[in-house]
């Protein structure tokens, strides 16, 4: 089923012969269904693992999608991927928004607010409006 054959072209593979009626059976029961989905779910989980998944595969994987779409004449679709391919590598999209608080973490910003809430005195500078960062 890795490969998306049937039950019954599996088992003609490995050698074994199988009536449809018999390769239906066999697929329907609730123990091959188990068996199944566990098998799948190793599959995936050894895709996920793969040291050589990386982002480079994956953007390569896009721009082949997208040259495919264009050489078949679906250049909407790829302009499409073209686009999803410029906001993974960062080009397009989101450049007016700097994350000023990355590297920081949940302690270090508490810390900040409660400084700055001790130096303002519970409330923002020129402001009679209590602080939006404080707790």
């Amino acid at each position: 089923m890795r490969n998306g054959i049937a039950l019954k072209v599996a088992a003609q593979d490995l050698g074994i012969e199988l009536d449809l009626a018999e390769a239906e059976k066999i697929g329907r029961r609730k123990e091959f269904q188990e068996i199944l989905r566990v098998e799948r779910n190793k599959y995936f989980a050894a895709v996920a693992n793969d040291p050589s998944r990386t982002k480079s595969v994956a953007l390569g994987m896009m721009w082949t999608a997208a040259e495919k779409l264009a050489r078949e004449g679906e250049h909407d679709k790829a302009a499409q991927a073209l686009e999803r391919l410029a906001k993974v590598e960062g080009w397009a999209g989101n450049e007016a928004n700097v994350n000023i608080f990355s590297g920081l973490t949940a302690r270090d910003l508490a810390e900040a607010r409660e400084r700055i809430s001790k130096s303002t005195g519970g409330t923002a500078k020129g402001s009679s409006k209590p602080d939006p960062l404080a707790n």
